[in-house]
């Protein structure tokens, strides 16, 4: 019986602990993955947890029967296998009312989350009530079966994060963390009415057969030529008439348009080729940040003297642009898999440009946006090199938080910096140049004008010039942002509940 109770307790804390890290996946594609996400997520299991070991102590006391807590066991895996049908429709009823960045992620871990929490976690208490043997020995029971538990939790953790959510997807993890908990609640009513013919064989079978489970296949979606849950979004490729468009997790982050590959379905890649005006002749260039690869392609075709560099963090997005978004490696195009900051240290070249697209509407990467980050950055530039960021958010208002700390952090490591607000989206685009002198507006417009005359640009960047921002940027109230301190969903999200 013992041992029974013990691989009772490792599977609870496993499937625990894997709902835990596949549910930040589940609430990615409404909610995004910010700091918020994942603080709703911890609360809402760590409050279940209280909740479930008081209850799960109170009615061991009274009803000390295995069959009671195979009953308790067989209710949570329902919960958990009933996520995925319930999942969608209140994520999207939450954002549709929308309670603001902090409230939406914590009301749906809350709805989702913390009915299977309590129950899971009255399971420990009471496996230690039936393992109990003496008053003399609970304590080492206790510890024990804890210890086994958090054992369990880590196996969870690690295999959920480093196996099954690039194996089989979130939906079918859920699935398999519910059949896992129905077949260990069947395995323990046998057992609870055979127990004293020995029920070994049973528990080993229940164990294999828990384990299998995890097998469950993925469904397809309508529309959806490819979908993957990648070590850090879940990847979506859809195709909507003639345009292609990928998506990671709920926010949209490249199109091709099938008709004209080469045309720039998002406007703001447009305003990227006002880069030539602040430095005319370019021999190499990074990109941080690839997505479908567009942006670099579209510099590759226009401009023929320059080299390429691209450094995107997540491996499956390379693939995927290069399988959908005709993305190909060159002579003069190369692509790494990399962290874009470790690429900038280890990286032997010195670049002309750099163009900064690593930032999403709803997070960013803090580690690609502090003053350190950006004097890592300044000694891999050419003496005029310069660099080109691409920031979500608003130049003025109540969204202008995370803009004006950005612009505030770059002032500190660069003397230039020209601001233009793309027209009709959120995007602005920040170039940071190393020059002692400032251009006019005037001066940037003429050279934007030559540019296009001499057709050595293919975008009307003369239009693109006229967004310069020439009003002072107030920086009183926004931080520098630091490797120690760099509270960027704060000051992306601040202005809602």
């Amino acid at each position: 019986m013992l041992g029974l109770l013990q691989l009772t307790v490792f599977v609870v804390g496993a499937v625990l602990l894997g709902l835990e890290i596949v549910g930040s996946r589940v609430l990615a594609p409404y909610f995004g993955s910010s700091i918020f996400v994942w603080g709703s997520l911890i609360s809402t299991f760590m409050a279940g947890l209280a909740v479930g070991y008081a209850a799960g102590g109170w009615v061991a006391d009274r009803r000390p029967r295995l069959v009671v807590m195979a009953m308790l066991i067989l209710i949570s895996g329902v919960l958990v296998a009933i996520l995925p049908l319930t999942a969608a429709p209140i994520n999207r009823a939450i954002v549709s009312v929308d309670f603001g960045p902090r409230l939406n992620p914590l009301l749906a871990t809350v709805v989702l989350f913390f009915l299977p929490s309590i129950f899971m976690g009255t399971i420990s208490p009471y496996a230690i009530k039936l393992a109990a043997s003496s008053l003399a020995t609970i304590g080492n029971t206790a510890g024990s079966m804890y210890a086994i538990s958090t054992a369990g939790s880590i196996a969870g953790s690690l295999l959920t994060a480093f196996y099954l959510i690039q194996a089989i997807g979130v939906r079918s993890i859920l699935l398999s963390l519910g059949a896992t908990l129905i077949a260990l609640a069947l395995v323990l009513l046998i057992v609870g009415q055979l127990w004293r013919r020995r029920a070994d064989k049973l528990v080993a079978t229940g164990g294999v057969l828990a384990l299998l489970l995890f097998g469950v296949s993925p469904l397809a979606t309508a529309r959806t030529l490819y979908e993957k849950d990648s070590l850090y979004h879940r990847i979506i490729v859809t195709e909507d008439d003639h345009v292609r468009t990928l998506r990671f997790d709920r926010l949209r982050q490249s199109a091709m348009d099938l008709q004209d590959p080469d045309r720039m379905v998002f406007h703001y890649t447009q305003y990227l080729h006002l880069a030539l005006v602040f430095h005319e002749d370019p021999k190499r260039a990074l990109f941080i940040g690839l997505g479908g690869g567009s942006a670099p392609r579209r510099f590759h075709k226009d401009y023929p003297g320059l080299a390429i560099d691209a450094a995107e963090l997540d491996p499956e997005v390379v693939n995927v642009a290069k399988r959908y978004f005709l993305f190909q490696e060159t002579e003069r195009m190369k692509v790494q898999a990399v962290d874009g900051r470790i690429f900038i240290n280890k990286t032997p070249h010195r670049y002309d440009m750099v163009f900064l697209d690593a930032y999403y509407a709803d997070a960013i990467p803090f580690h690609l946006a502090t003053r350190e980050f950006l004097q890592e950055l300044k000694r891999k530039l050419t003496p005029s090199g310069i660099v080109v960021t691409n920031i979500i958010g608003s130049v003025r208002g109540a969204d202008s938080k995370l803009f004006r700390s950005i612009w505030k952090t770059v002032q500190t490591e660069f003397p230039q910096l020209y601001v233009f607000p793309v027209d009709g989206v959120a995007n602005i685009i920040v170039i940071a140049t190393q020059a002692q002198e400032r251009l006019v507006k005037q001066e940037v417009l003429r050279r934007a004008q030559e540019l296009e005359t001499q057709r050595k640009v293919h975008f009307p960047i003369e239009r693109f010039a006229h967004s310069y921002v020439l009003e002072p940027i107030p920086v009183d109230d926004v931080p520098v942002l630091t490797d120690d301190y760099a509270p960027v969903d704060g000051l992306l999200h601040f202005s809602a509940w």
